[in-house]
């Protein structure tokens, strides 16, 4: 909870809900950077998996982005987190060769990011 605390307080910070049968089944907190909107967070519930709801958050991220003026998307996952990476590429984002240690993890990060019109 500190985390997501500390990225909502970021300047234009969105928490984005996905709703199923009158329960939250995920999230995305996403915020504004100079050039574009980074998703800081994904979040499907387990049961959740596979029926569309990171895409439709993907794509309501998107929407945000055109609505604030920005063209690309960033995030970082989980260098091994092949079930997100899947779900990224498959809506249209690029890795990139950009990694990172993730500090409280110590696992690395890759740098994805999409570009949109």
């Amino acid at each position: 909870m500190p985390c997501i605390r500390r990225r909502l307080s970021i300047d234009g910070a969105k928490l984005l809900l996905a709703r199923g049968d009158g329960q939250s089944v995920g999230f995305a907190l996403v915020a504004p950077r100079a050039r574009t909107l980074e998703i800081f967070y994904l979040g499907v519930d387990p049961d959740a998996w596979c029926s569309g709801v990171g895409t439709r958050l993907l794509l309501i991220a998107e929407d945000h982005a055109r609505e604030i003026g920005r063209e690309t998307l960033e995030l970082w996952v989980i260098n091994d987190n092949e079930r997100a990476i899947r779900v990224y590429e498959r809506s249209g984002w690029v890795g990139t060769e950009e990694v990172k240690r993730n500090t409280s993890s110590g696992r690395l990060d890759r740098r994805f990011l999409r570009h949109i019109r």
